[in-house]
């Protein structure tokens, strides 16, 4: 009985290493778009940045002049910078085939978080292109 579960316990270790390695493919990590989690996020950050600033001055009271123009066109510029990259993203076929994005907290977001994300974005797609 002994050798019979001892033999039962050696199976799946003798198994486990005949079974061969998968790769992972290669195209994906070696592409220029190695990075298009990294241009997703800054793009989805960016537009819910701009989305959480559009309710925030809904309900803020901001001076009819000067402040309230700076404030929306830092909301503008952050919209725009959210289509450039989503367009970026577009434009590759690979893109295709992500997931649907995890959903982003606006409270979570500040102007930094966003503008290193979209930094970084730029980064990594000028890095991937040269």
């Amino acid at each position: 009985m002994i050798p019979r579960l001892m033999m039962g316990a050696l199976f799946p270790a003798v198994a486990a290493c005949t079974t061969p390695v998968a790769e992972a493919p290669a195209a994906e990590a070696a592409g220029p778009w190695a990075c298009r989690e990294v241009v997703r996020g800054a793009a989805v950050e960016a537009y819910a940045l701009a989305r959480f600033r559009d309710d925030q001055r809904a309900v803020i009271m901001l001076p009819a002049g000067k402040a309230a123009t700076e404030y929306e066109a830092e909301t503008r510029r952050l919209r725009e910078q959210g289509a450039r990259l989503l367009g970026m993203l577009k434009a590759n076929a690979a893109s295709e085939t992500l997931p649907p994005p995890p959903p982003v907290s606006p409270s979570a977001m500040t102007d930094e978080k966003v503008a290193t994300g979209i930094a970084a974005a730029d980064a990594c797609v000028a890095n991937s292109a040269g």
